[in-house]
């Protein structure tokens, strides 16, 4: 399961993030997104979780949780839905 990772520090690493989330089960994925013109960070990521019960467990025990001085949003990453033209 893919989780979103809102209002992060912008001095948080990939790492860091990492560490928050691997206390509830397996991260096989971390990604923090950035300004393609600057390289610093936007503020916002996304962790993959093997298991989706882990994910949940995570996503409960987080969101709104203060990290690095800010309350952090963690929720389910809903993908975009592709509409065929």
């Amino acid at each position: 399961m893919t989780i979103y990772v809102g209002n992060i520090a912008y001095t948080m690493t990939i790492e860091e993030l990492k560490d928050l989330f691997i206390v509830y089960g397996n991260v096989t994925g971390v990604k923090i997104i950035s300004d393609k013109q600057t390289g610093k960070s936007k503020g916002y990521g996304f962790v993959e979780m093997e298991r989706d019960d882990e994910a949940e467990n995570a996503i409960r025990a987080l969101n709104d949780t203060q990290v690095k001085g800010r309350n952090i949003k963690v929720n389910n990453a809903h993908r975009k839905a592709t509409t065929a033209s």
